[in-house]
């Protein structure tokens, strides 16, 4: 599966990293509903375990750039928290423990690459938030989900979709009520539908493609 914003791509330490290297790493343990902002230092963290969320506030909003789960990374900055959703366990790698890991060619590529597909995945969530209507960054949302999980019935695509409307429109970057009316209408047309508690079956994709 590729990784969306839901689920997004990660490193996995222990097949990285020798149990010396291990023993010599901070872990930190944050509880469900826990707020965690740059402290000034350079810091690399890789999930344990548990699940969280980077999020952007402005005027009181959220704005959700995606979730972070076992086995991802993320340097928190002064623009962006991290709100634990979940009891979670987050290895801290500070600037001097990381330039000595550095030196192993593994662990160096695998940080680039997953730094790099974050810097890409957030630009497209800043060309959806310019240049998109609500009703596109939607429907582009729901297309990219679906995409990457890459899951069929009848050769028509599967949506697992474990969101409230509410973190939905967080994920969109658009108020929970024109959000809910823009799903209902997509119901509605019989473009997607709800088949079980989180999961819809897109019934008419070339028309969400083009849904604007």
């Amino acid at each position: 599966m590729e990784s969306n914003r839901l689920r997004i791509d990660s490193i996995n330490l222990s097949k990285i990293l020798s149990e010396e290297d291990f023993s010599s790493l901070k872990i930190k343990k944050f509880k469900k509903g826990n707020l965690e902002y740059e402290d000034g230092s350079l810091t690399l963290y890789v999930f344990k375990s548990g699940k969280a969320k980077a999020i952007i506030f402005e005027d009181g909003e959220e704005f959700v750039l995606y979730f972070l789960k076992a086995n991802n990374i993320i340097i928190p900055e002064t623009s962006c928290a991290i709100e634990f959703l979940e009891d979670s366990e987050v290895y801290l790698i500070d600037a001097k423990k990381f330039a000595n890991l550095f030196t192993n060619k593994e662990f160096s590529t695998s940080v680039i690459r997953s730094l790099k597909h974050r810097a890409e995945l957030e630009r497209n969530i800043i060309k959806n938030l310019v240049f998109k209507s609500c009703k596109k960054k939607i429907s582009s949302f729901l297309i990219e989900i679906a995409t990457t999980q890459d899951q069929k019935k009848d050769g028509k695509y599967l949506l697992d979709l474990n969101l409230s409307i509410k973190t939905l429109s967080s994920f969109i970057g658009s108020k929970r009520q024109t959000v809910s009316t823009i799903i209902n209408n997509l119901k509605k047309k019989k473009i997607i539908e709800k088949i079980d508690k989180n999961k819809y079956i897109i019934h008419k994709f070339d028309e969400l493609e083009n849904f604007e």
